[in-house]
């Protein structure tokens, strides 16, 4: 053995760098990978929320789908989607409105989200069930001005 794998455990250094910098490609090539699939993921969600997958189109798939956007931080799909679903279907204008509220609300855009939140009490959500939300909205925009 020579004096490096002695110090070093059997390699050189630039050997020992260039297993970094192979690991390092690998690490990439899989979050570039994984970000592949979530996009793809996403519109799958998107299209099956708007309505646009044939096997999966009635109102309680479209909405889980919309949930599962906002879940996975797609908060413009989720918007997009919970749109379209009031569109669809009139009588849940109110649970849209309050989903796009908690869109606006994890953007951190509370002015959004309190405005979207007052929108769904106006068409008929209960305001006791938002008032929690709505009260963190106004506590998020004093916070930020």
């Amino acid at each position: 053995m020579g004096f490096w794998s002695n110090l070093f455990g059997g390699s050189t250094p630039e050997e020992r760098a260039a297993g970094v910098a192979s690991q390092a490609n690998a690490r990439a090539r899989c979050e570039a990978r994984d970000t592949a699939e979530n996009e793809a993921r996403a519109i799958e969600l998107l299209d099956r929320a708007l309505g646009n997958d044939p096997g999966n189109d009635s109102r309680a798939a479209r909405q889980k789908a919309a949930i599962t956007l906002v879940l996975a931080n797609e908060m413009a799909k989720g918007r997009e989607a919970w749109l379209s679903i009031s569109r669809d279907y009139p009588s849940e204008l109110s649970l849209a409105l309050e989903q796009i509220g908690v869109c606006y609300h994890l953007e951190k855009d509370y002015g959004s989200a309190l405005e979207s939140y007052q929108a769904a009490i106006r068409v008929g959500a209960d305001a006791g069930h938002l008032a929690d939300n709505m009260e963190e909205a106004r506590k998020g925009m004093a916070a930020f001005g």
